[in-house]
């Protein structure tokens, strides 16, 4: 709720909770005291469109864009409606793509294979359920529902999912389970099978079923390339947080300063619509920020090879950190390396030795010097 309360969001909103819950392994339960709310899309969407339209320079068409020219000065988009029957065409200066991963008209370097992460939730009609309706639970590691057999022990062990529950009322809630991040993603089949047997665990029958969610998420990978003539936002710009999958809060607290770089560009009369291009892109992602990113990366990668114990010792350290540094970590935060390299000796010195081995094995197998360079503080270094 602070990342929406920031934008002047927080009024978009189906339900919020005052606090979140963590459950990190056997009945190890932590309180968050941070609100947390469920955002209300469709809301958010007509009053973000209602501001466009109130400035009175907006414009709101609907048409699949299907391809794009550049020249010096300007690009021209043609959309197409009604199939392919119609068409039109927009020239302008730039161009914004915020479709998401698809990546229709932005170009990415081809680095190394993202980590995915993928998650099945539903909302659901209980007769009742035991998760109190003033928490909404964020992260249950427990796998309490998979202790049947060495085989599912393993299973649980070896595939690390954690449990998310929104209780919207003592009758309904939305739950999901999820895979942090995993190469290759975790099969939306099993995940479900997941979800409906940690349901059982608790006692819970489900009476109905009003929407199903099925998440996939690209985390890490390669990087837009920052000379191209469309910008990228959100997804398209490679936005998703590399280690948690978080990307809402990071887009729309990063969208006035994005925005005024571009009517800045745009009012400079003697940029090409390549320099233009080129000046927002290195504003989404300047020196700071890519730095910040390879940190994030490194994060990702490591906790990519945790097995759920690993990963229950992890978060054990994660969440004793002072309270404003793994919000920070969570929501792009720890820009200045000496921030991170705070809070990873944080991590460091909180976890488990078998944690700490895996942490530096991996600093020194893959993360080395750009790791290096992402947590120490250079005077020269321009931001």
């Amino acid at each position: 709720m602070d990342e929406l309360a920031k934008v002047r969001l927080d009024d978009c909103v189906k339900k919020s909770w005052p606090v979140a819950t963590v459950y990190i392994g056997e009945g190890q339960k932590r309180v968050l005291e941070r609100p947390y709310g469920r955002v209300d899309v469709e809301k958010m969407k007509q009053k973000i469109r209602a501001q466009c339209e109130a400035t009175g320079k907006v414009k709101v068409s609907s048409g699949l864009a299907s391809s794009v020219e550049h020249k010096d000065s300007s690009s021209i988009m043609t959309f197409t409606a009604n199939g392919e029957k119609d068409s039109s065409q927009v020239e302008a200066k730039a161009i914004v793509d915020a479709t998401g991963h698809a990546l229709g008209f932005v170009d990415f370097t081809e680095g190394h294979a993202p980590g995915i992460q993928a998650a099945y939730g539903m909302e659901i009609t209980v007769p009742s359920h035991p998760w109190p309706v003033g928490e909404m639970l964020l992260m249950d590691f427990r796998a309490e529902h998979m202790k049947g057999s060495d085989k599912e022990k393993k299973d649980a062990d070896e595939v690390p999912l954690f449990f998310y529950v929104m209780p919207m009322s003592d009758t309904r809630i939305f739950v999901e389970e999820t895979s942090l991040i995993g190469r290759p993603a975790v099969d939306f089949d099993y995940l479900k099978e997941q979800c409906y047997k940690r349901l059982a665990y608790h006692n819970v029958q489900v009476e109905e079923v009003h929407e199903e969610e099925f998440c996939y998420i690209p985390m890490g990978g390669g990087m837009p390339l920052l000379n191209q003539r469309v910008i990228g936002y959100g997804g398209s710009a490679g936005l998703v947080h590399p280690a948690t999958g978080y990307m809402f809060g990071n887009a729309v607290n990063r969208a006035d300063e994005v925005g005024e770089a571009l009517v800045n560009a745009l009012n400079d009369g003697n940029l090409s619509g390549a320099e233009v291009s080129t000046r927002v892109w290195k504003q989404i992602w300047s020196d700071a920020r890519l730095l910040q990113r390879d940190f994030l990366v490194f994060g990702g990668e490591t906790i990519l090879r945790m097995k759920l114990h690993e990963l229950q010792y992890f978060f054990d350290a994660f969440f004793k950190l002072p309270w404003e540094q793994w919000t920070q970590f969570l929501s792009f935060g720890l820009i200045r390396p000496e921030e991170r390299l705070v809070f990873g000796l944080g991590v460091f010195l909180r976890a488990s030795n078998e944690v700490r081995f895996k942490l530096v094995f991996e600093a020194i197998a893959r993360g080395q010097l750009t790791l290096l360079k992402s947590v120490i503080p250079n005077p020269f270094r321009r931001n």
